[in-house]
């Protein structure tokens, strides 16, 4: 943290208000990427201090960039929210354990379900999929840094994946226990990110306020022979600003592939 205070600058003697200057200078740390994804930031206090400036400076500040969503405030302690993402993010598959290490953190995962269920009728979202066949739900928390950033509902074809439900895949990214206990290589999918409310059991698991806004994703995968893999649904509350750099080309695949949608 101390290192965030000291990149921190401004110029007293410039027309541009302090607290304009000290929320561009923020900013600029960001998206240099000087300051990463959850990096607790200098204290209100501390910051007008080492500046020599007013508190209400340094707190007006902060609000504007909460109010961007580059930073976000928990029990009083600011965070930072800026994530740069290659493109690649959108056109592949990218496992949320591998999100969350991009975002600097270490993650872990924790099966707190596993049953052989109907699909919910919300996700039958392709004409391949059939609802009628029993599916194996996993329910999974992933963790960064202990903290529980994401709840992700995973189900699998039971007559595909037998005797799943009996196996422990904590640990390990599922696609990567899928490949090597059955031999299911993702490669191809899509994906639906959408914004909701926090229900209440998510809310729970989360640690967050009920109707919380949650970023919700759900996925279809196909293995190598063009069967299913799975139905997923995703949804977390880590707050965070994206920044991804699109050429042309970039747009035209995306549109070609219909592989993500916003």
């Amino acid at each position: 943290m101390k290192t965030i205070l000291n990149k921190i600058k401004i110029d007293k003697r410039q027309a541009t208000s302090i607290q304009l200057q000290i929320a561009q200078s923020i900013k600029n740390l960001l998206f240099d990427q000087q300051i990463n994804y959850m990096n607790e930031m200098p204290s209100i206090d501390d910051l007008a201090i080492y500046l020599d400036v007013a508190v209400a400076d340094v707190k007006q500040a902060y609000h504007r960039l909460v109010v961007e969503n580059l930073l976000h405030q928990e029990h009083g302690i600011y965070y930072a929210n800026f994530v740069n993402l290659s493109s690649d993010f959108y056109f592949k598959m990218t496992k949320l354990y591998d999100v969350i290490k991009n975002f600097g953190l270490t993650p872990t995962i924790k099966t707190i379900k596993k049953r052989v269920t109907e699909l919910p009728v919300n996700l039958a979202l392709d004409p391949s999929i059939d609802p009628t066949i029993p599916y194996v739900q996993l329910k999974r928390i992933y963790y960064g840094n202990d903290i529980p950033l994401a709840i992700m509902d995973i189900y699998l074809p039971q007559e595909s994946f037998k005797g799943i439900e009996q196996m422990n895949f904590d640990e390990k990214p599922l696609y990567e226990a899928l490949f090597f206990t059955y031999g299911k290589l993702i490669s191809s999918g899509r994906r639906l990110m959408s914004v909701v409310n926090l229900p209440r059991e998510d809310a729970k698991i989360l640690n967050s306020a009920v109707d919380t806004a949650s970023y919700q994703v759900v996925s279809i995968t196909f293995d190598q022979h063009k069967k299913l893999i799975d139905i997923s649904r995703s949804i977390s509350t880590m707050n965070q600003y994206f920044e991804v750099d699109f050429e042309e080309k970039d747009i035209q695949k995306i549109a070609k592939n219909h592989f993500f949608y916003i």
